[in-house]
């Protein structure tokens, strides 16, 4: 019904004659021609024809008159006809989008300009993130080349610790267990003690009069490192409970401290943990075997392996010409003594670090 209506309309609205862009321009437009009332002279319609120029209107008398000299009023009709009807050609046409400045397809100057200095900028970007990761790794190279106490600010500061080997456990028999395991009730160390013995840290002098790997410590010499009341009573607790045999090694470090490590090896852990019971627990032993000494430990029992126990001791001041500190590491059917001592005052963080260590081998 709607597009019926629309088309009722269109019917009804009569068509228009487009009106010639002269006519238009001259009642309007700045350069509109003259009317004929106001042209003087005999010039009437019949005798210019319809779009003729001026040079046909001066040519064409009309019938009975006499022709028109130059220079007449009539003569100046046709050229101003003739401009107005130009510039109505010239309005009418609608100027090319082609010449449009606008839609121009040459870039201007200033975008050319924005486009060099993001070209610029990219590069310079570029170079930097490129700088960047060449110093970057170069930094990272040289930092894992020297060893971490030649680099400034990351140098641990030296606290007395020894310098040890990397410590390694020896090869195990086929289907034996750890002395420290779930399934090795007895807490046998399968593994010869001998292998077991800490090694001897960076710039120590190893003593040749103890046997090291190359054999094992008369019982008669352990006990020499007490004191002559004490050495009779462990002797005996020693041979009342079943030892086998015992490693030692000895050294003396460039300060003057000498250690010695014995590793005594009962036939099972029980017999161990008697003796330690017997011997090393009760404080007439500390005051009887190591006089003037407490049982200080100020280390992290953390590091001590689970199943071990320590009992360590430290000769309290004043004290002697010497500075004495021991350690029992009781682990399995072995148990360890470490004998430290030096003239004057003796640091502890070596001998902490050097019980550890012993006491992880064991482990």
């Amino acid at each position: 019904m709607t597009e019926q209506t629309q088309s009722d309309d269109v019917k009804k609205i009569p068509a228009q004659s487009a009106a010639p862009a002269e006519e238009t321009l001259t009642d309007s437009g700045p350069a509109a021609a003259p009317s004929q009332d106001d042209v003087p002279g005999p010039v009437t319609a019949d005798a210019v024809p319809a779009g003729a120029g001026p040079a046909e209107a001066a040519q064409t008398p009309s019938d009975g008159a006499a022709t028109e000299p130059a220079g007449t009023p009539a003569e100046t009709v046709g050229p101003a006809v003739a401009a107005a009807a130009e510039t109505a050609e010239t309005v009418a046409e609608p100027v090319p989008a082609e010449a449009t400045p606008a839609e121009s397809v040459t870039p201007g100057p200033r975008k050319r300009l924005r486009d060099r200095r993001g070209l610029r900028a990219a590069v310079r970007w570029t170079a930097a993130v490129v700088v960047f990761a060449v110093l970057g790794g170069a930094a990272a190279y040289a930092v894992t080349q020297p060893e971490r106490t030649e680099i400034p600010g990351l140098e641990t500061p030296d606290d007395g610790r020894w310098t040890y080997p990397a410590l390694k456990l020896p090869k195990l028999p086929a289907g034996q267990p750890g002395a420290m395991g779930t399934d090795n009730p007895a807490g046998r160390h399968h593994a010869d003690l001998r292998t077991l013995l800490l090694p001897i840290p960076s710039g120590a002098k190893r003593d040749t009069s103890f046997p090291d790997r190359g054999g094992w410590l008369p019982t008669a010499d352990f006990v020499e490192i007490y004191p002559e009341d004490v050495r009779k009573k462990f002797r005996a607790a020693l041979d009342d409970n079943t030892l086998r045999h015992i490693a030692a090694r000895a050294w003396t470090m460039p300060d003057g401290t000498r250690t010695e490590i014995y590793l005594v090896q009962f036939a099972t852990e029980p017999y161990t943990t008697r003796v330690r019971n017997e011997l090393i627990v009760p404080a007439s032993f500390a005051q009887a075997a190591h006089p003037q000494t407490d049982t200080t430990w100020s280390d992290d029992d953390s590091a001590v392996p689970k199943g071990e126990m320590v009992s360590p001791y430290n000769e309290a001041a004043p004290r002697g010409a010497t500075h004495l500190r021991a350690a029992y590491i009781t682990a399995g059917d072995t148990l360890a003594v470490v004998h430290m001592e030096k003239a004057g005052t003796q640091p502890a963080v070596p001998f902490h670090q050097t019980v550890l260590l012993q006491a992880q081998l064991l482990g």
